[in-house]
């Protein structure tokens, strides 16, 4: 209803997502409460997606914030789930979605606790390093090429080559913060994990082949993290 409220004062299209984001924010954070409280009973899985968006994939609990099998806040820094209940976790591209100190760590710390001793992480998300290179190189060009060949519809609408780097950091206004190996790292410390390793992403679908592939190595840093090693 909100929604459609700013559509028909003519808000700007993404005014109007940016609310809907927030909405759905708020009925997955009343449902994480409820399992809080024990009024609705909280999933017990052993693998885990978040950030999902529409890539399902069979066998593994598909979470995001609206319209998944799980729907949770991930900007709230609290999971659903007890501790060491987790033997797998794959997020690929939700980190740069969230403020360093004040999401992105609670939810790493909440990882920590809600994984197995055994359990692994495996990440993915923009690279700050390649992202700079590839301005340095030439201007992005490269990388905006190897976009369009993943989505043939992608357009800077006119705009010169170095618009790409731009919406790579922002992401119309949806990114908070881009990382490269020793900032994700870091990050990662803090929550409790010590042995964050950079891999490609064929060694995440050599492990986990029902992932669906972004063929996205020449823009993204892919990590796995472990938890006891």
């Amino acid at each position: 209803m909100m929604a459609w409220a700013l559509r028909k004062l003519e808000f700007d299209p993404r005014t109007v997502s940016f609310v809907e984001h927030d909405v759905a924010r708020l009925r997955a954070r009343l449902r994480q409460r409820r399992w809080a409280r024990g009024t609705r009973s909280a999933p017990v899985p052993r693998g885990v997606h978040l950030g999902c968006g529409a890539r399902r994939v069979p066998g593994w609990l598909n979470c995001d914030v609206s319209g998944s099998e799980c729907d949770i806040d991930l900007a709230a820094g609290r999971l659903p789930f007890a501790d060491g209940s987790v033997d797998a976790v794959v997020m690929q591209h939700v980190v740069e979605h969230l403020e360093l100190k004040g999401q992105l760590i609670p939810l790493l710390r909440e990882l920590y606790r809600v994984c197995s001793d055994d359990a692994v992480l495996w990440l993915s998300c923009p690279d700050l390093a390649k992202v700079c290179a590839a301005y340095t190189a030439d201007r992005g060009r490269a990388l905006k090429e190897d976009r369009c060949r993943r989505w043939p519809d992608y357009s800077l609408d006119g705009a010169p080559v170095q618009q790409f780097v731009n919406d790579l950091f922002q992401a119309r206004g949806r990114h908070r913060n881009l990382f490269d190996l020793e900032l994700l790292a870091w990050a990662l410390e803090q929550a409790g994990f010590r042995s964050v390793e950079r891999i490609a992403e064929a060694d995440l679908l050599a492990a986990h082949p029902g992932f669906p592939p972004r063929h996205d190595d020449e823009q993204s840093l892919y990590v796995r993290v472990c938890k006891s090693r």
